[in-house]
């Protein structure tokens, strides 16, 4: 499901943000949440496998009515602001509507904001060929080994094959979670971006200085309905809490393969 919420800023003409504030959205998402259950989610979430730990829920980037402005450190956006958030798990979305709009002020960074509307949709899969484009960067990668023996992050293009095979067993995993009873689905997953993947590299917070890149534009995505539906609502590809992965249904299509 996906459920966008629209904000005014009570506490000036504009929000301000400084550029590195996927930590600020993170935390926004998680104060509207009960905090019992914001918790839960943070601390555990949902288990695969006994060791892997998922929280089933994706956001997009902060949308404004009119292009944002960068100076210095900072972005200024316009409101009305735009937000959306999926997930598989309708009591996640049920508690961010209802706090959204009956929390009064909500804080974000050093701004108040206040929830004007709230809309939930269920965009479905009826195709395994859909039409999608990026809400927030797709983000696939690797630890491996430097020849000192430490760790570091390589994260794949779109133009590399692990890029598709990461998607697909990412989803796997999201899938035998959410439906623990039913079979794996027969198929792969590929995806193909149909404008120019747009590379963008961002950073939680400012005190973590370790680059997070990801992919952004329009793309098909072909394989198995189940799956497909799965990356709709619980995001693609890694981080999807920390604000990446956030896709959006363009269109089912049908016979293109």
């Amino acid at each position: 499901m996906k459920l966008t919420l629209l904000f005014n800023v009570t506490s000036s003409d504009s929000l301000v943000l400084g550029r590195k504030n996927q930590y600020l959205l993170q935390a926004m998402v998680y104060n509207l949440l009960d905090p019992e259950y914001a918790d839960f989610l943070h601390n555990e979430g949902f288990v695969y496998e006994g060791k892997r730990h998922f929280k089933l829920f994706s956001f997009s980037k902060l949308y404004s009515s009119v292009p944002i402005k960068l100076k210095d450190d900072l972005v200024f956006f316009q409101p009305p602001i735009r937000l959306v958030i999926t997930s598989p798990v309708n009591s996640i979305l049920k508690q961010l509507a209802t706090n959204a709009l009956s929390l009064g002020e909500i804080k974000l960074g050093n701004n108040l904001l206040t929830c004007k509307e709230v809309k939930i949709e269920s965009p479905c899969v009826d195709s395994e060929e859909i039409e999608c484009h990026t809400l927030s960067p797709i983000v696939c990668y690797s630890t491996l080994k430097k020849y000192d023996r430490s760790n570091f992050t390589y994260y794949y293009s779109p133009k590399e094959r692990e890029f598709s095979e990461q998607i697909y067993a990412n989803l796997i995993k999201k899938f035998q979670i959410i439906a623990p009873q039913e079979d794996i689905p027969d198929g792969t997953i590929k995806i193909e971006f149909t404008s120019r993947a747009k590379e963008e590299v961002k950073f939680f917070s400012p005190e973590d200085n370790r680059p997070i890149k990801g992919w952004s534009g329009k793309f098909r995505l072909y394989g198995p309905k189940v799956l497909l539906q799965v990356a709709l609502d619980a995001g693609l590809g890694a981080k999807n809490s920390a604000g990446f992965g956030c896709i959006e249904l363009l269109s089912n299509e049908r016979g293109r393969r």
